[in-house]
């Protein structure tokens, strides 16, 4: 009996592969606009070169899910393409309506590639 729970444990136990970081693109994409767009896996993630590092978002907004890194930031602020809404790019934060918020992705930089945690949690 004893046996069996360890290996019910054991199995309830987050696979360490799906919290684990994953390249998305190298640092050299960010170039010539500091930021980019992409797919990964089911997130549409938006990369950006802010306050002299490397931060990601969700791309998509979420008042109707249109894209939010279409236009170039400006003055620290992403605009969604389809409705305007007005997003702050150091926290996600939606200054249109202030009960929506895009998610962060951790990120780190390393050997010229930008690695984004997709889940943090199980």
């Amino acid at each position: 009996m004893a046996m069996q729970e360890e290996k019910i444990e054991a199995s309830a136990a987050p696979d360490p592969s799906v919290t684990a970081f994953r390249r998305i693109a190298s640092v050299a994409e960010l170039e010539p606009y500091g930021q980019f767009s992409k797919w990964v896996d089911d997130h549409d993630i938006l990369v950006f070169r802010h306050g002299g590092g490397v931060k990601a978002l969700s791309n998509i907004c979420p008042h109707f899910g249109g894209p939010v890194g279409y236009h170039q930031m400006k003055d620290g602020v992403f605009t969604c393409l389809w409705h305007n809404y007005r997003y702050e790019a150091a926290t996600g934060r939606c200054l249109t309506n202030g009960k929506l918020c895009l998610r962060e992705y951790q990120v780190k930089v390393e050997d010229g590639g930008i690695w984004v945690q997709l889940v943090e949690k199980i």
